[in-house]
């Protein structure tokens, strides 16, 4: 059974006086729930509160003026391996709208080395969320024990004393953690694994003897010279296996030179030219990166490179809806799982059909999404906007109603702005109700 407990993420600590960042920690879960990672909206739905957004998701929870805040980022749990023999710590960072999306299920990233790469990688997932480029996600980030023992495949007494345990950590992962995360979480399905470094070398291990376990891999400066070049052998052997593959592999790699840089490019040209068909391979060569810091740059880049047309364009689209589902069938053709169109999408086009004047077509689609997002404070509010372009006034001084009373349930940090629309909307009411 996983037990939560406080998490303390040694990144960032507060300096005292002056210092840039609070320290970062997870909070307590609610009703035995992780709770949410960030209090932010998630996807900006409505240009104009974008400034408020934008401020709420850089400010700290509120406190004492003279007292510094906690950020949080995720939960941590322990759950107890009984192939290790040992308890193993993990972190979850959950998507904003999962508290008010019961019926939502989401992709999973796996994070390994999650003492250096979950803090980073959550809150990048997160403002990639709210910035439309991805879709909500679940970051799992799995901490790291002896390193060279989990994550490589034999035991290279010649370089390094002590490895040859992938096999008992990749039985962990895929048959302990994996399913203890699936049952209680809503997860979708769809399973990334990122891996760093020594953590990189596991996930090609991974790719290469059970290709079915993840749907997607991000292999950030992977440690290739193991065993004289055996990551780039055993993945050159699995793929003269394979008749066909579906997945996503992006490798990254930093400015590494001489033997390592050498390395790279021949993991580079076999990703290239022998990953067999439909296997979706991404290589990307970050020269002005170093080893270490380039695993944040390779996150943003990876996400894109996974979820290349996830944001809604209107200058590719325009304003139609039955353009928009077709793109995203599309897409979940290929990745494999049914991506629904965001909320935040539908949003927008909802607002250019009242900009261009089909004000009940508006309402219909604003409809729908309340009724597809019936816990979400934005899908009302916006309802209730449409109801005043169509002078429905008491339908959208109830429909305002309703975004407050959400708002203040999941602790919104757009309430502000909501309590501000539904005040108007009720003076509306008033005022309409004297002329008539």
């Amino acid at each position: 059974m996983a037990r939560p407990r406080l998490l303390r993420v040694p990144l960032f600590e507060s300096g005292g006086r002056g210092s840039l960042f609070p320290s970062i920690r997870a909070g307590p879960s609610r009703q035995g729930e992780a709770a949410p990672n960030l209090h932010l909206e998630g996807h900006v739905l409505k240009l104009r509160y974008l400034g408020l957004a934008v401020a709420l998701f850089l400010t700290v929870r509120p406190g004492a003026a003279s007292a510094a805040s906690p950020v949080e980022v995720g939960q941590n749990y322990v759950i107890h391996s009984p192939t290790l023999n040992q308890d193993r710590g993990y972190r979850v960072a959950l998507p904003e709208d999962y508290a008010w999306s019961p019926d939502t299920r989401y992709p999973v990233l796996y994070v390994l080395d999650a003492q250096e790469q979950f803090a980073h990688v959550a809150t990048t997932a997160a403002f990639m969320t709210y910035s439309g480029e991805i879709p909500p996600t679940i970051v799992v980030g799995v901490d790291s024990g002896n390193r060279i023992h989990d994550y490589t495949q034999t035991d290279w007494s010649e370089a390094w004393v002590g490895g040859g345990g992938a096999k008992e950590f990749q039985t962990f992962l895929d048959e302990e953690l994996i399913p203890a995360v699936e049952e209680r979480w809503r997860a979708n399905g769809f399973r990334t694994l990122m891996g760093h470094s020594a953590s990189g070398q596991f996930a090609l291990h991974e790719l290469a003897t059970r290709p079915g376990g993840f749907q997607a891999w991000f292999v950030f400066s992977p440690s290739l010279d193991w065993d004289h070049g055996l990551p780039q052998r055993e993945l050159a052997g699995a793929f003269a296996k394979l008749q066909s593959s579906r997945g996503f592999v992006y490798f990254a790699y930093s400015n590494d030179f001489g033997g390592a840089l050498a390395d790279d490019l021949k993991l580079a040209d076999t990703l290239r030219s022998e990953a067999p068909p439909g296997l979706r391979c991404q290589v990307r060569s970050m020269p002005g990166e170093s080893h270490v810091g380039m695993a944040l740059p390779a996150t943003i880049d990876a996400f894109r490179a996974l979820y290349p047309d996830y944001r809604y364009d209107p200058a590719d689209l325009g304003v139609d809806l039955d353009a928009v589902e077709a793109h995203y069938a599309a897409m979940s053709q290929t990745l494999g799982w049914l991506v629904p169109v965001p909320e935040g999408t539908l949003n927008t086009l909802g607002y250019g059909m009242l900009r261009d004047g089909e004000v009940d077509q508006a309402i219909d689609l604003f409809q729908r999404i309340a009724r597809d997002h019936p816990l979400s404070a934005n899908a009302h509010d916006s309802l209730a906007d449409a109801y005043t372009a169509a002078e429905r006034w008491e339908e959208a001084a109830r429909a305002g109603d309703r975004a407050v009373e959400l708002a203040r349930e999941y602790h919104n940090p757009m309430l502000p702005a909501f309590e501000s629309n539904a005040a108007d909307r009720h003076d509306q009411v008033r005022n309409h109700s004297k002329d008539d």
